[in-house]
C-alpha cells in the first residue's frame, strides 16, 4: 500500500468520526446553532452547561439514567451468566439449542422489543394484565416502572453476557476445578470459589459493555420510560432538539456530558479487558467435562427454555396478536379471545401505506450502501493497521474504534451540525444517514475484519510478491479469498446493524428520507399500534432472513483451500 494511504485514511476517518464530535463539543460553548464552517468563538460561554446543571431535576435525570442502566446491567449479567453456565458447563438436555436461542434477542431491535413489551405489560391494557385480571389478580405488572424497564433492558442485552461468559467458561482448564474437587469441595463450592472467580474478568468486561450501551440507549426509554414519568439523558437530548422552541446548544451540552460518561466507562472496560491476572489457558490444559446435575437436569432445562420462551417467543406472539386484531380495546379475556376480531387486513393496510413502503426501501438502500462503502473502508483500515508497518497506522486504529464510546444519538446530532451548511447537498438526502452509519459502525466493522486478517500468515503475501504480484493483486487474489469468511460475517453484521439502527438517524432524516425504524416510532407516537406491530414483525422477519441467509451463503472456513 503506498505511503499516501495512511494520510488519506486519516482524513476520511477524521471527517467521518472526529469532525461531528468536535462540532458538537464546540457548539456546546456557543449561543447560536453550531455550523461546521462558521464558528463565532468570541462568544464562547459556559451558559449551556450552567443551564443543563441548573435545569429542574437534572440530578434526577442523571440518577434515573445511571440507575436504570445499573439495574439492567445486573439483570443482564445474572441472566446471561446463568444461561451460559447451563449451556456450556452442564449436562442439561438441549444445551446447545439453549445457547443458540439465548443470543437471539441480540438480533431483535430494542425498539421492537420495547413496542412488544408495551403491548404485553402496560398497566391497563397489557395482555398479561388482562389475563391476570381474568383469574382474579388485581395488581399485575407495570412495564412503565423502574423494574419493568430494567427487565426489558436485561432481556435484550444479556446476549452480550452470554457471548463473553460462554467463551470464558469454555477456556477454563479442567485441572483447576478437578483439584478443588479432589480437595473435598462440593460442586457448588467449586462453582462459587473456583469457576466464578476465573470467569469474573469476562463477566466484568461484559457488564461494563452492557452498562455503556444502556447509558446511551434511546429507543427503550423513549417508548417505556416516558409514560411512567421517568426521564433519562438520551430522551432529554431528543426533546431539546425536537420540541419547539429547539435548544440545540443546550442539547449539545447534554450530549457532551453523556459522551464524557460513556468515554469514562469504555476506558474502564478496556482496562479490565487488558488484565492478564486470570490466565487459564495453557499448553497442557484440557476442556472441562460437563457438570452432572443429576435430578436437576430436566427442571433446570425447563426453567432455561421457559425464560427464553418468555423473552423471545412471548413478545412476537404479542406483536402478531395486535397485528391481527381489528379492535385494540379489550379489558377481558373473552374480548381478547373473540375470533371475529382477528383479520389479516392490517397487513394490507401497512403495505399500502406509501410511508411504510418508502421507509422500507430507504432502510434497505441505507443498509446496502453502508455495507458496500463501510466494507471497503473497514477492510482498508484493518489491512493497513494489521498487515503493514506504515507510520500512523496506530492512529488509524484508535480513531476507527472511537465510536464505541460515542452514542448514536451524539453522532447523529454532530452530523446534523457538521453537514447542514456545507455546500455539498448532503442534508436532506439518504447520504447523510449512510455516512453517519459508516462512522457509527466502524469499530464493529474494523474489528470483525481484522480478526480474519491476523490469522493469515505473512509468508503467503511475501510469496505472492516474490512471484511478481503487486500489492493490489496480492490483496485481491490472496488476502481477500483467505479472509472471506470473516469479511462475509462482518458484512452480515453491518447489514443487521444498519437495518435496525434508530438513534443515529433521529436528527438526520427529513420528509421522504425516513428509515423503517423511524417510521415505526413516528406511527407509535401517533397511536397507530396495529400498524407498528405489523412493521415490527416485518423488520424482525427481515433481520432473521438476513442472519440465516448470511450464515448459509458465508463460505465455510473449514473448507477453504
Amino acid at each position: 500500500m503506498p505511503p499516501l494511504g495512511v494520510p488519506v485514511l486519516l482524513i476520511i476517518l477524521g471527517v467521518l468520526i472526529i469532525l461531528p464530535v468536535a462540532v458538537l463539543a464546540i457548539g456546546s460553548f456557543l449561543t447560536t446553532p453550531p455550523r461546521a464552517l462558521h464558528f463565532d468563538l468570541a462568544g464562547a460561554t459556559l451558559a449551556n452547561y450552567r443551564a443543563a446543571f441548573a435545569e429542574d431535576g437534572f440530578l434526577r435525570l442523571l440518577g434515573a439514567t445511571v440507575g436504570l442502566a445499573a439495574l439492567g446491567t445486573i439483570g443482564a449479567v445474572a441472566i446471561g451468566a446463568a444461561l451460559s453456565f447451563l449451556a456450556v458447563r452442564t449436562d442439561i438436555p438441549g444445551r446447545r439449542a439453549l445457547e443458540a436461542v439465548a443470543v437471539m434477542p441480540m438480533f431483535v431491535p430494542p425498539l421492537v422489543g420495547a413496542f412488544a413489551w408495551d403491548i404485553l405489560a402496560s398497566p391497563r391494557s397489557g395482555i398479561i394484565n388482562v389475563l391476570l385480571r381474568a383469574v382474579g389478580v388485581a395488581h399485575g405488572v407495570n412495564v412503565y416502572s423502574v423494574g419493568g424497564i430494567a427487565f426489558v433492558f436485561a432481556i435484550y442485552y444479556c446476549p452480550y453476557v452470554v457471548l463473553f461468559a460462554g467463551a470464558a467458561l469454555r477456556n477454563i482448564d479442567a485441572a483447576l476445578e478437578e483439584a478443588a474437587c479432589m480437595a473435598g469441595a462440593s460442586r457448588l463450592r467449586v462453582a462459587l470459589n473456583v469457576t466464578l472467580p476465573l470467569v469474573s474478568p469476562a463477566l466484568l468486561s461484559a457488564a461494563l459493555l452492557v452498562f455503556v450501551l444502556l447509558i446511551e440507549l434511546f429507543s427503550i426509554p423513549a417508548v417505556l420510560a416516558q409514560p411512567g414519568n421517568i426521564h433519562v439523558l438520551s430522551v432529554r437530548i431528543w426533546e431539546l432538539v425536537g420540541f419547539s422552541p429547539p435548544k440545540v446548544n443546550e442539547a449539545s451540552a447534554f450530549g457532551v456530558l453523556l459522551l464524557m460518561i460513556t468515554v469514562a466507562l469504555v476506558l474502564g472496560q478496556h482496562r479490565v479487558m487488558a488484565r492478564r491476572d486470570y490466565v487459564t489457558v495453557a499448553g497442557k490444559g484440557r476442556r472441562a467435562e460437563p457438570v452432572s446435575l443429576g435430578a436437576w437436569r430436566w427442571p433446570l432445562a425447563v426453567v432455561g427454555f421457559a425464560y427464553l420462551a418468555v423473552a423471545v417467543g412471548l413478545p412476537f406472539a404479542a406483536l402478531l396478536l395486535i397485528a391481527l386484531r381489528r379492535n385494540l380495546f379489550f379489558t377481558t379475556l373473552r374480548a381478547l379471545a373473540n375470533p371475529r376480531q382477528y383479520t389479516m387486513a392490517q397487513f394490507g393496510v401497512a403495505f399500502a401505506d406509501p410511508v411504510v413502503r418508502q421507509s422500507l426501501v430507504n432502510s434497505l438502500l441505507v443498509a446496502l450502501a453502508t455495507v458496500l462503502i463501510g466494507g471497503v473502508l473497514y477492510f482498508t483500515v484493518a489491512y493497513t493497521v494489521h498487515r503493514t508497518q506504515l507510520r500512523g497506522r496506530r492512529a488509524l486504529d484508535i480513531i476507527a474504534v472511537m465510536p464505541v464510546a460515542i452514542p448514536g444519538l451524539i453522532i447523529g446530532l454532530g452530523y446534523l451540525w457538521s453537514w447542514i451548511t456545507l455546500p455539498i447537498g448532503l442534508y436532506g438526502t439518504l447520504w447523510i444517514i449512510i455516512l453517519a452509519y459508516v462512522s457509527q459502525f466502524s469499530p464493529q466493522g474494523v474489528r470483525a475484519i481484522a480478526g480474519s486478517l491476523v490469522q493469515i500468515h505473512p509468508e503467503l503475501e511475501e510469496s505472492s510478491r516474490i512471484s511478481g504480484a503487486g500489492a493490489f493483486t496480492t490483496i485481491l487474489r490472496i488476502v481477500v479469498p483467505l479472509a472471506r469468511p470473516g469479511i462475509a460475517s462482518a458484512m452480515v453484521l453491518l447489514l443487521v446493524l444498519s437495518f435496525r439502527e434508530f438513534a443515529t438517524a433521529l436528527f438526520l432524516y427529513t420528509s421522504g428520507t425516513e428509515v423503517f425504524s423511524l417510521a415505526m416510532f413516528d406511527f407509535w407516537e401517533r397511536g397507530s399500534t396495529s400498524l407498528v406491530a405489523v412493521m415490527a414483525l416485518v423488520q424482525a422477519g427481515l433481520l432473521f432472513v438476513i442472519v440465516v441467509g448470511g450464515r448459509m451463503l458465508s463460505p465455510d472456513p473449514d473448507r477453504r483451500e
